[in-house]
């Protein structure tokens, strides 16, 4: 269902989608930098940098809400008539690869209560390998978006 009313407001309905992503992958590269940093350290020195807290508030207050935008964005654009060809292969690729990203987001929330808890099961070096998920991700979908192969 596609809805014809939307079509004024796409330019700007766009540029929120994508401010939106632009704040999500923010958050999600450098999480992943700020975990790396709390394994590095003792509990106690975690603890006292506040490490917990500064973790909790980067996802609750900045990435949830980034991700949240940008899906429901994505989702008016995707409503608006004319702006998609749903047998376009460019397309199905790029909404697998946010599937992933959205992936990727609910690993950090993982691995964030892990840190929280002392269950973390991670060293320091993957943390900051893991921050090339999303990039590589991200190189993907705006190939497709704007290359539209």
């Amino acid at each position: 269902m596609t809805i014809g009313a939307l079509l004024p407001a796409y330019r700007e309905l766009l540029a929120l989608h994508v401010i939106s992503v632009i704040l999500w992958m923010a958050g999600m590269i450098m999480l992943p930098v700020i975990y790396a940093g709390h394994v590095a350290t003792t509990p106690e020195v975690a603890r006292d940098a506040g490490f917990v807290e500064l973790e909790r508030g980067i996802i609750k207050r900045f990435v949830n809400p980034a991700m949240y935008a940008a899906w429901g964005f994505g989702i008016l654009l995707i409503a608006t008539r004319g702006t998609i060809s749903w047998s376009a292969g460019w397309w199905w690729t790029k909404f697998i690869a946010v599937l992933a990203l959205s992936g990727y987001h609910g690993a950090l929330s993982f691995w964030r209560r892990g840190l929280r808890d002392g269950t973390n099961r991670h060293s320091a070096s993957f943390y900051t390998m893991a921050t090339v998920a999303p990039v590589g991700l991200v190189m993907l979908i705006v190939t497709m978006v704007i290359i539209q192969p």
